[in-house]
């Protein structure tokens, strides 16, 4: 039932789509040779700095997994792992869910497979390593809080704009938070027991980590300026860890693969807001997608047939992976 919902949903994204596009043709025209002329004007060198960077990051991240799954009795080479990483990449971008499910799902079988990682030793990694990113997650938030003091936001045009202050998100979030964790106490009493209890197995990898994860977000961020730069688009550093932080939001909705559609208008819409033109926002949208999806999932589908991935794939959606 929920797959047939999350399929009537892209459908239905997909219909509104295409009802935009004929709608406004014309006006369209226009705006896509913009967005070419600036696309043709890009500057190569920062567009494979970004490339680089974004291949950096996935490995920090199995170094990151090294450290935890280290704290299990499993000494493995960080080379071993970025295969099982683009994988998770490239099942992320394909399979409505995005972040926070397929992927994280498929690492896990993946990790038995190859290593014989019991699935449960896994789950606790992949938990803990998403426990600890967290971290900086808040703490970026708190920051894009404290560089927007005030948002006017104007939900319809005969109403004047209203003015969304930090405190009063602030106030929200505690409030949905404290309410959340008053209907659901005694799974979060059992769920920080079971933390409190792992926490002996996996603390001594607690710092790096944190650091890792740390590092991982900034070179997101400067990922996301070499591919302004690319354009000769101006970004505040603001402006881009927004764009960073939202990025992973929308893409951990579950309604289309790879958060395809919801993370290009989500992003279009923030810079737009924000002073920049339809051209040049899409055009940033556009590189920047290239690279964190196209480029991604293409290494991804490149180890997932050389390793035997999408064999263990299979096997898992059938029911037969034992």
């Amino acid at each position: 039932m929920g797959t047939l919902i999350k399929i009537i949903v892209a459908l239905l994204l997909l219909a509104a789509g295409v009802y935009l596009v004929r709608s406004y043709w014309v006006e369209i025209i226009p705006v896509m040779e913009e967005i070419l002329g600036t696309l043709r004007e890009t500057k190569l060198r920062y567009v494979f700095l970004a490339i680089s960077v974004y291949l950096l990051s996935v490995y920090l991240f199995s170094v990151r997994w090294q450290q935890v799954l280290f704290c299990i009795g499993y000494n493995l080479k960080v080379t071993s792992l970025v295969p099982i990483y683009f994988g998770e990449v490239f099942v992320n971008n394909i399979t409505p869910g995005g972040n926070m499910a397929a992927g994280e799902s498929f690492r896990i079988l993946w990790a038995n497979k190859l290593f014989g990682i019991s699935y449960g030793n896994a789950f606790k990694t992949v938990f803990f390593e998403r426990l600890v990113e967290a971290i900086p997650v808040f703490l970026l938030s708190i920051y894009i809080l404290y560089a927007f003091p005030s948002l006017e936001i104007r939900f319809l045009p005969s109403i004047d704009k209203l003015t969304l202050k930090s405190v009063h998100l602030f106030f929200l979030v505690f409030l949905a938070a404290g309410i959340a964790i008053w209907f659901f106490r005694a799974k979060l009493t059992s769920f920080f027991r079971n933390v409190q209890k792992n926490w002996e197995i996996f603390k001594q990898a607690f710092i790096p980590v944190f650091l890792l994860s740390c590092a991982v977000w900034t070179l997101d961020v400067v990922r996301l300026k070499l591919v302004a730069l690319a354009l000769n688009i101006d970004l505040s550093l603001s402006l881009i860890v927004t764009i960073s932080i939202l990025t992973f939001i929308l893409g951990a909705l579950p309604l289309t693969p790879g958060g395809l559609g919801i993370i290009e208008g989500g992003l279009i819409s923030l810079l737009i807001y924000f002073g920049l033109s339809l051209a040049s926002a899409s055009s940033f949208v556009l590189l920047e997608r290239f690279i964190s999806y196209g480029i991604s999932s293409i290494i991804g589908f490149l180890y997932l047939s050389y390793y035997g991935g999408f064999k263990i794939w299979k096997k898992s959606k059938e029911g037969k992976l034992h």
